[in-house]
């Protein structure tokens, strides 16, 4: 199935391979205008139109699933996209300046290593010294192991700083796969944190005023 209005209708209905499809159809597009665009403003920040154009894609996914993209026709679904794009890309503009993950700072070995050993119990315990963090920490990390075990995997390592061209071989997916993946595995998890008392006690550690 490779027909947009078919494929955002089956996404629309929760269908996994519909959304992993429908982001390999416009990849190509959203990666060609993100390349052109770069070169032509210089936007230097942008050293991996990989991931961006996976952000722009699953954010588009999240729009069609939330009711905010109604199909009209093709036209105005691609501009839709590069709308999408330019706000990722002026988001990552702002964001530059932060620190880079941990995973672009160690070679491919360490890399390797720090992915096996990598356990999110321990990284709350010793990432942090105020107590209320540290348990919300601990609270977050515990609703992500009680995940689906290819959702929670997902989760890990790109709290590790891994990103989906990275997690791909690992998982044994594509790029785009891992991204819904990942999509699904955040929606489970708001899910699981909304179900209890996370954000009463824990929200003012995670959202940004």
């Amino acid at each position: 199935m490779s027909d947009p209005v078919q494929l955002l209708a089956a996404a629309r209905a929760g269908d996994d391979q519909a959304w992993s499809a429908l982001a390999e159809h416009y990849r190509g597009f959203v990666r060609g205008r993100l390349r052109q665009a770069a070169h032509r403003r210089n936007w230097f920040w942008l050293d991996d139109l990989d991931d961006v154009c996976q952000e722009v894609l699953v954010r588009f996914c999240e729009a069609v699933r939330d009711g905010r993209f109604r199909f009209r026709d093709e036209a105005q679904l691609r501009g839709y996209l590069v709308r999408t794009a330019f706000f990722v890309v002026m988001h990552r503009k702002d964001d530059a300046a932060q620190e880079r993950p941990l995973s672009d700072l160690l070679g491919d070995d360490e890399r390797a290593q720090a992915v096996e050993l990598f356990q999110l119990g321990g990284f709350a315990q010793a990432a942090f010294d105020t107590l209320g963090r540290r348990e919300c920490l601990v609270e977050l990390y515990r609703a992500i192991d009680g995940l689906a075990p290819a959702r929670a995997e997902v989760l890990r390592l790109t709290l590790l700083g891994l990103k989906p061209r990275e997690i791909a071989p690992r998982l044994g997916r594509s790029p785009g796969a891992v991204s819904v993946l990942k999509f699904h595995a955040l929606e489970d998890l708001r899910a699981a944190l909304e179900a209890g008392d996370f954000w009463a006690n824990c929200g003012r550690y995670f959202v940004r005023e």
